[in-house]
């Protein structure tokens, strides 16, 4: 690369993007995504001293193979892995519009575009797989251009084992491959597939493992399903307004080279390539979504995939539009690009602060430190707790394991050892873990020990409390009689707030406490504009809901008899109204004592 071509506009706009990018990680106070993100990062660094993590079919085996290494620097290096994949991805694509001349100017949109969509920096922050997928069919699209066919089907027979949504990207270069005739080029596309295929006969002793140990094989009984509009609805996650804006103006462009018959300028085979990968997989998950199969929850982040070879086929449309290249289309250019960074400026969601239910995850990780005894075992599924103890569950050496129970009572009874921890959670608990609490309370071996309460409330079809609670396996000899629960049920409230009241205090109605006591009830108010608001010591443990004039409020909440806890209704707008709490009960427990 030439010196001067350093500070070309393009690569100016994919410099800040990646500071951008290093900016908000710097500012994260845990990983974007707790969940899948950090599961990847674990399976990767234990590939290691686990070498058949290199063929798990969720963990991805190309992925494994790429980021093991990255993993061992810690979390960190899953996150600069993601980085190195990124910058490479707007790379080739900036390769892919200089190939089909489109100006340095909107070359300059295609980093800024990727940075705009919370979904696409969540994933490159999180260690996630959908990065690498992008940079696979970006690259993909840019070997097809230079009719490098047989590397363009070599790499797409990998992208199946970095994403499963990369099985359709094989169909589609099948069809391109087919219409060029390159066909010296078609059995190459199983290449990938037979590699794995013979390394998984000797390892698992089956040639077609990739199919039979299909991981989304699973009915979506525990995530239930939404509508079918889901995804359009929520395209600000995904693809942003910016992003929506530049693929109606290559909508546009590409209507008007159709109806103008400019077949040589439409590059139907680049479009095909570019366009349908990402709108057959927001289809796809859209029909998992809306029907409930697949294992889909309707996460956002699916739908990044492909979008980087979407946007540049959509600016590589764009470009034809004839004032596009005029003076009034470049400073209309230079405004949006405007626009996009003046955004990113104003959106306080791209740094990852923690939540309440985060929040009571680090709280029981502290107190699960202070369990000096390493013959204790813990078995838990949250993966945060896991990053919060700073440790491994698929190492070897790690005395606390993921767990999801098939029969509670064979574990007890073959598994686990006295003194024992068993940590459920409210979010993982009933469907990953299947480990619902009606099941846990059949056997009075578990008893619990020490139980966090989340200060935000979910509401869902378990309606259960949300928060950890800690048990630990004692045998019932060893345990000590007691009385453990002592309710209270107090008289019903009612609040008139005038308009001249920003705040309202509830903590003055309730009686004083000497021991830490759940708080429940239900509220309801007659404005919409209404929030009630938690904090413990000085949003060390925060939340806001909004109260809703059309259906009661039902949140448990824990009144600690230490520090300063400050529960009141906040009347931002400073309406006046009526706020009705009722079924109010404290309860108070006083949790059996860990057997050391």
């Amino acid at each position: 690369m030439k010196l001067k071509t350093l500070f070309r506009i393009e690569y100016t706009s994919l410099a800040l993007s990646l500071a951008w990018l290093l900016y908000i990680f710097s500012l994260n106070e845990i990983p974007p995504d707790i969940g899948d993100g950090l599961m990847h990062f674990f399976y990767a660094q234990a590939s290691w001293t686990n070498p058949e993590y290199f063929l798990h079919h969720w963990n991805k085996p190309v992925f494994t193979l790429l980021t093991s290494s990255f993993a061992q620097a810690g979390f960190t290096g899953m996150v600069v892995f993601n980085l190195i994949v990124h910058v490479s991805t707007i790379l080739i694509g900036f390769r892919i519009l200089r190939r089909i001349e489109v100006s340095p100017l909107l070359q300059m949109l295609l980093p800024l575009l990727m940075l705009i969509p919370y979904d696409v920096s969540t994933t490159i922050l999180s260690g996630l797989t959908e990065p690498l997928f992008n940079l696979a069919t970006v690259g993909a699209l840019y070997l097809f251009m230079e009719k490098k066919y047989i590397a363009f089907a070599i790499l797409v027979s990998f992208i199946p084992f970095m994403r499963s949504e990369g099985q359709f990207v094989v169909v589609v270069a099948l069809i391109l491959l087919l219409y060029c005739r390159a066909f010296k080029a078609i059995p190459m596309l199983f290449f990938g597939f037979l590699i794995y295929a013979i390394i998984g006969y000797f390892v698992f002793q089956d040639f077609w493992w990739y199919f039979t140990q299909n991981p989304y094989k699973m009915s979506n009984d525990g995530y239930g399903s939404g509508s079918w509009t889901h995804y359009f609805e929520n395209y600000t996650y995904f693809i942003g307004l910016s992003g929506l804006i530049v693929v109606g103006l290559g909508l546009l462009s590409f209507s008007i080279m159709i109806f103008q018959k400019r077949w040589n300028d439409v590059k139907f085979t680049h479009v095909l390539f570019g366009a349908s990968i990402f709108l057959a997989i927001l289809i796809i998950h859209a029909y998992f979504w809306a029907t409930g199969k697949s294992g889909s929850i309707g996460l956002t982040r699916v739908a990044t995939q492909g979008l980087t070879t979407f946007l540049v086929i959509c600016l590589f449309l764009t470009s034809r539009i004839s004032f596009i290249n005029s003076s009034i289309g470049t400073m209309m250019i230079i405004t949006f690009a405007g626009y996009m960074i003046f955004s990113l400026a104003q959106f306080q969601f791209y740094k990852k602060e923690v939540n309440p239910m985060e929040r009571q995850a680090i709280e029981t990780a502290k107190f699960l430190k202070t369990q000096k005894n390493p013959s204790r075992q813990v078995y838990a599924f949250m993966p945060l707790l896991a990053y919060e103890l700073k440790v491994n569950p698929f190492l070897n050496n790690s005395n606390l394991h993921f767990y999801t129970c098939s029969s509670l009572q064979a574990d007890l009874a073959n598994f686990f050892k006295p003194g024992d921890f068993i940590v459920r959670d409210s979010h993982f608990g009933n469907v990953e873990a299947n480990l619902p609490l009606s099941e846990i309370q059949k056997f009075p071996e578990l008893v619990k020990v020490k139980e966090f309460i989340s200060s935000q409330q979910v509401d869902d079809r378990f309606n259960e409390v949300e928060g950890f609670t800690i048990y630990q396996y004692i045998p019932l000899h060893k345990q000590i009689k007691s009385d453990f629960t002592v309710k209270k049920t107090l008289s019903d409230i009612v609040l008139n707030l005038k308009s001249t009241e920003e705040f309202k205090d509830i903590n003055t109605l309730l009686p004083k406490q000497k021991e830490d006591a759940k708080l429940s009830f239900e509220i309801m108010s007659t404005s919409e504009e209404l929030v009630l608001v938690f904090d413990y010591n000085n949003t060390e443990d925060y939340s806001n809901m909004k109260l809703d004039p059309t259906k009661a409020l039902s949140p448990t909440l824990l009144i600690r008899s230490q520090g300063t806890t400050k529960l009141y209704i906040w009347n931002p707008k400073k309406s006046s109204g009526t706020v009705s709490i009722k079924n109010i009960v404290l309860e108070q427990s006083s949790f059996h004592p860990i057997m050391h």
